[in-house]
Formats: structure tokens, sequence, C-alpha cells
């Protein structure tokens, strides 16, 4: 029960490192992309303001206007690009996170029976050693009983004042058959006689 424990905590530990890592790798991710669009906006803008700013100093309103607004146009193709990717790795990861999801709950929901099952054996081992004091106690207070019409002064005098009653009913009872069969034999005396 104890080894089974162990495993489950420590597939718990590597479970909750896991994601911490995944969950940090997530951030990580995140972070970066917002921080990829934030630049890649910065670096359009700046870039457009600079090629316009070039194109008014030289005059430059022609042919090569087509050129770096292709060029421009090809960066902008390649940072959507390396979003998709992101956003696709972050899918990844979200999927993987799930089914590391339903591991954790799983775990979780092991880890509650687990506890359910450890707090119902507390008990019955509160409950066996509480049985076990109380038979203790019983066994004590049977034997203190058994020994206590040999030594307590009380049931020694009733034993007693029982002995002369019973002396004493059997001493009436005598007298009463005595008198009984006196009187019988008194009554079959007189009979042959009639």
């Amino acid at each position: 029960m104890t080894l089974q424990c162990d495993m489950m905590r420590k597939c718990k530990d590597q479970a909750l490192k896991q994601i911490e890592e995944q969950l940090c790798q997530q951030s990580d991710l995140m972070d970066r992309l917002a921080r990829i669009k934030k630049e890649s906006k910065e670096e359009e803008q700046q870039f457009l303001q600079e090629i316009t700013k070039f194109n008014t100093d030289f005059s430059l309103a022609g042919n090569s206007a087509a050129g770096l607004e292709s060029q421009t146009h090809a960066e902008i193709l390649a940072l959507h690009r390396e979003v998709e990717a992101l956003l696709k790795e972050m899918d990844e990861m979200k999927s993987r996170n799930s089914h590391m999801s339903s591991t954790l709950e799983e775990r979780r929901r092991l880890l509650l029976e687990l506890q359910e099952l450890e707090n119902i054996q507390r008990d019955l081992d509160r409950q066996t050693k509480e049985a076990r004091a109380q038979t203790d106690s019983l066994g004590s207070e049977v034997e203190f009983v058994s020994q206590k019409h040999l030594t307590d002064s009380t049931c020694l005098s009733l034993r007693k004042e029982l002995e002369l009653q019973k002396d004493e009913d059997l001493e009436q009872l005598r007298w009463s058959l005595t008198s009984e069969v006196q009187l019988l034999q008194g009554k079959t005396e007189e009979q042959p006689g009639k």
C-alpha cells in the first residue's frame, strides 16, 4: 500500500514538473509571439517611414517604390509564416497539455481515493486499539467480578446469610415434613381400627 502511495506520489511530482515546464514553455512562446508581432509591426512601420522619407528626400517615387513594396511584402509574409509556425507549436502544446490534464485528473482522483483509504485505515486502526483496550478492561473487570464473591466482605456476609437461611428453610421444611409424616401415620393407624 505504501509502495503504491510512494509510486503515485513520484508520478504526481513528475507530472507536475512536466506540466510546470510545459506551462513555462507555453508562456515563453506566447511572450515570444507577442514580441515578434510587436517587433514586426514596429519594423513594418519604421521601414515604411524610412522608405517614405528616403523617397521624399531623393524624389524616388517611381519604379523603386514597387521594388520596395515587393520587398516589404516578402518580409511581412516571412513574419506571418513565423507567426503561423508559433501558433502551430502552441496548438501542439495545448494538445499535450490536454493529455497531461486528463492524466493529472486521473492521478488527482486516485490520490483522493488513496487518501480516503488511508483515512479509513486510520479509523480502523483507532477502532481496533479502542476495542483491544476495552477488551482488556472488560477482561480485568470479569476477573475482578469472578474473584469478588471470594474476597468481598459484603458478598461473604450475604453468602453466610444465605447459607443460614437455607439451613433454617431446610430445618423448617424437615419439621413440616416430620409433622405431616406423623399426622399421616396417625391417620393410618386410626384407619385399620375402624
